[in-house]
């Protein structure tokens, strides 16, 4: 029992130390800081109250542990992605990812993001990484890339259709008409392909397959403070 408090608070304290180092990124309207009242407020705005002292014990790393809904709602009012609160990267070589075991950050944000796996030596690594291949997560993670290279290609043959509409020469305009429909073409191949692997996931698997609106479309706001900068994931 007391080695999961002390990790309870090892936790704590760094995403503490985290807060205290986001809030300096982040100012209001008139450029000034982020006050711990003024992340409270947030907080409660956004309907999980935290007193400001309750803050200020977490950012000194007083505080024992940190909840769930503490991290989403802090993260939120800071704008930053809630697991750049536990795993800092750009900011530490090495953070301790379980009691006792300390990894990079990526690969502990890549474990709690579902992109990955805590590395295992011998056998045991192996059935790790199969179990991983073999996951609900990954299979998903695979159809919204996908979807998300469709979009992609949609784009673009939208943009060469129309640089082909006020192109300057007939030569100008086959190429941009030559570029459109091969985007088009591969959006269709693209598009036949996710249905197969939707229809098979879901059919074989049991899995509900959908894609959040304008997914891949809104990472850019989402991995930097408006403040100031923080690390790119």
């Amino acid at each position: 029992m007391a080695q999961e408090a002390d990790w309870n608070q090892r936790i704590a304290r760094r995403v503490g130390q985290e807060v205290a180092r986001a809030r300096q990124y982040t100012t209001d309207e008139n450029g000034r800081r982020m006050s711990a009242q003024a992340l409270a407020d947030r907080c409660a705005e956004l309907g999980h109250p935290l007193d400001r002292s309750v803050i200020a014990k977490l950012e000194r790393g007083i505080r024992q542990s940190v909840s769930v809904a503490d991290l989403l709602v802090l993260a939120k009012a800071l704008d930053l992605p809630p697991l750049a609160l536990v795993f800092p990267v750009g900011y530490e070589e090495e953070v301790e990812v379980l009691p006792g075991r300390s990894e990079h950050p990526v690969t502990g944000l890549r474990w709690a993001s579902g992109e990955g796996v805590l590395p295992e030596e011998g056998p045991a690594g192996k059935r790790a990484h199969a179990r991983w291949l073999e996951s609900a997560i990954y299979k998903i993670r695979g159809f919204l890339k996908g979807d998300e290279t469709v979009r992609y290609n949609r784009r673009a043959a939208k943009g060469h259709w129309v640089q082909a509409s006020s192109a300057e020469s007939p030569e100008a305009r086959r190429a941009y008409e030559q570029m459109a429909q091969n985007a088009d073409q591969m959006v269709e191949v693209q598009e036949r392909y996710l249905e197969v692997n939707r229809q098979r996931v879901t059919v074989e698997q049991g899995l509900v397959v959908s894609v959040p609106a304008m997914y891949g479309e809104v990472l850019d706001p989402l991995l930097s403070s408006p403040g100031g900068p923080r690390s790119s994931w």
